[in-house]
């Protein structure tokens, strides 16, 4: 099965559910697990299901306790993923799987629904990957990537941005640090500050 991300870009700008979470950011081209157990986020994703299959996965700012009950705050850049699996466990959960299709802005918008909502238009990122990066690649954790079953699916034009996004997905930083990656519209860029943020001297400390 091969996903056709291109098309789905081509359908954006959309309104979408949000799923804000605090210490997860996708990346394009990443596969990301998620389990599902709120009832908001339930009804999430029954409501994905049947449209698009689209969610736009944000970072959770910090807020009290009712706020997150009530209309838990997100960053404004996100990446939208798509459901490629969806499994319903006994209990009424669910395990889900996600590609990350692409970064954009999400406007807050109010639909009524039990979770948030936001209006998602796409950047347009520049696939400039440089044909001598294997070595960052490599620093960055990526060679591990190239036989994970990511070529099954993607098409050849995608794999280099979906490699780095594995990579950035894996990399034990900080959220907020994935969050400045996500906004870096370069590929290379966004690949070189990977490899800056993980071999910094502090970071171990």
């Amino acid at each position: 099965m091969t996903v056709d991300l291109a098309a789905v870009r081509g359908k954006f700008p959309l309104d979408l559910p949000v799923f804000p979470l605090p210490h997860t950011v996708l990346f394009p081209g990443a596969l990301m697990p998620l389990h599902i157990f709120e009832a908001r986020y339930q009804a999430m994703l029954k409501d994905a299901m049947e449209g698009d299959r689209l969610i736009a996965m944000a970072l959770l700012l910090h807020c009290s306790k009712s706020e997150y009950d009530s209309k838990p705050p997100f960053h404004p850049t996100v990446c939208v993923g798509q459901i490629l699996e969806s499994r319903t466990l006994p209990n009424g959960r669910s395990n889900v799987v996600l590609i990350g299709v692409g970064v954009g802005h999400a406007e807050p918008s109010d639909t009524g629904t039990m979770y948030r909502t936001a209006y998602v238009t796409l950047n347009e990122d520049q696939p400039d990957l440089a044909p001598d990066s294997e070595g960052l690649i490599v620093r960055a954790g990526g060679e591990s990537e190239l036989g994970s079953g990511l070529e099954s699916i993607l098409p050849e034009d995608e794999l280099p941005a979906a490699i780095v996004g594995a990579c950035a997905v894996k990399a034990s930083i900080a959220a907020a640090d994935k969050v400045q990656l996500l906004e870096e519209r370069s590929l290379q860029r966004r690949l070189e500050r990977l490899v800056e943020f993980i071999e910094r001297p502090w970071q171990w400390n």
